[in-house]
């Protein structure tokens, strides 16, 4: 220090502090050195060796105890208004105060409160429960967590909001989308479920049987194409880029979800056995299947197979290397506008899937296993049935995929591939 002695050690020093004794005041080469001042008893001004000089007051609480709470760093706070402050908060001392425990408590609720915000609070219930999740539906609930509850919610604590702030939130998506907002509550409804479970909150926010009155189920579509129209989409897509036709292609013979043939990866896909094997993390029930390879499909799969060394994950249909195919309003106005057929959606290539497998004979379990459906299976089954049925579920979508080759030209679609494989 620019004064020498003893405070180089870090030590400490009694005196009445000025501001020009404060100003020349150099930081010590090690510890801390402290200087209490003798006008206000218990006021000290601590330096440390990066220079940053803090004020403090000490002092004993009414049940004996010590504290020593911080006042502010000088020069943002002078010594007189040190002086003032200390002197504050010694007669609050007196009365009973004890500012450590106060500021303490206070920095406890503050953190409390951006804990149990709505924001962190999805974050942890996504992490806890994602693993149990496939692939698409927690994309689903990211998206309505990040564009429908936090941007509108977020902010909020979890324990101050009210039904009221929930059943808004819902009412205000009804009146733009009824599906959205079907969505929208079942999100709602399974995190709040959650939140409870978990000791967030002390009672359900939203009424567990209110999806009828808040946001009804959307009547589920019942539109099936007919062959003709499942033709006119097939050879729709030859028309398109070979990412998408292999997409659309392997949509119509698999019976998949649009999401498991959007996300395909090399790893999943083996050519020379002409299966498909989509894990169940990628499911929406959580259980993997693996289906065959119609040739038609493989030879679409063959043109825009990387040419390079790529992993097991590396995705196939994506306009970015390695990523998921995207875009499908695009795609599916292109398909429109090339095969003119009207009012359909990309689900219902699943459905027609379904539909024709029960036209060509195809037993109902075998069928609904062909989709990876499990809910037509009571629970009783699926505890004593564990009988894997993968050929039952080759048979099914072989013969489903044989129709569909049928209702296409074979020769001339395997001619325009060739030469596309060939330059590929």
């Amino acid at each position: 220090m620019g004064l020498g002695g003893p405070n180089d050690r870090g030590e400490t020093m009694q005196r009445e502090l000025t501001d020009a004794f404060i100003r020349v005041i150099r930081p010590p080469a090690a510890g801390r050195a402290e200087f209490w001042d003798t006008r206000v008893t218990g006021l000290a001004l601590r330096v440390t060796p990066s220079g940053v000089m803090s004020w403090s007051v000490r002092a004993r609480t009414a049940d004996g105890k010590r504290v020593r709470p911080s006042l502010g760093t000088w020069p943002q706070l002078s010594l007189s208004a040190a002086r003032k402050r200390a002197r504050a908060m010694l007669v609050d001392i007196e009365g009973g105060a004890d500012p450590v425990a106060e500021r303490r408590a206070a920095e406890a609720a503050r953190v409390a409160r951006t804990s149990n915000t709505i924001a962190a609070r999805l974050q942890e219930w996504r992490e806890a429960r994602s693993a149990r999740w496939s692939d698409g539906y927690a994309r689903s609930v990211r998206q309505i967590c990040g564009r429908e509850i936090a941007p509108n919610l977020g902010h909020k604590s979890l324990s101050e909001t009210t039904r009221s702030d929930w059943t808004s939130l819902i009412a205000r998506k009804q009146r733009q989308s009824e599906a959205a907002a079907a969505n929208l509550f079942r999100t709602c409804s399974a995190f709040l479920n959650h939140a409870e479970a978990a000791g967030w909150i002390d009672h359900a926010l939203l009424p567990r049987k209110g999806a009828s009155l808040l946001a009804p189920p959307v009547a589920p579509r019942a539109r099936t194409l007919t062959d003709a129209e499942l033709a006119s989409i097939w050879r729709a897509a030859d028309g398109m880029a070979p990412k998408v036709r292999a997409f659309v292609h392997l949509l119509a013979m698999s019976a998949a979800r649009r999401q498991e043939v959007a996300d395909v990866a090399a790893g999943e896909i083996d050519l020379e056995r002409g299966t498909w094997s989509i894990p169940g993390a990628r499911a929406k029930n959580g259980i993997g299947i693996t289906v065959p390879l119609h040739p038609l499909v493989i030879a679409d799969l063959q043109v825009i197979w990387p040419a390079h060394e790529c992993g097991p994950n590396w995705k196939l249909l994506g306009a970015i290397a390695g990523s998921g195919l995207s875009g499908f309003s695009k795609i599916k106005t292109k398909l429109d506008e090339l095969s003119r057929v009207t009012d359909w959606h990309i689900h219902d290539l699943r459905r027609s899937a379904r539909t024709g497998m029960a036209r060509l004979g195809i037993s109902t379990e075998h069928a609904e296993l062909a989709l990876n459906h499990i809910s037509g299976r009571s629970a009783l089954v699926r505890v004593y049935d564990h009988h894997d049925y993968s050929a039952e579920i080759v048979a099914a979508l072989s013969r489903w995929q044989a129709h569909v080759a049928s209702l296409v030209s074979y020769s001339s679609h395997h001619a325009r591939i060739a030469p596309l494989r060939a330059s590929a």
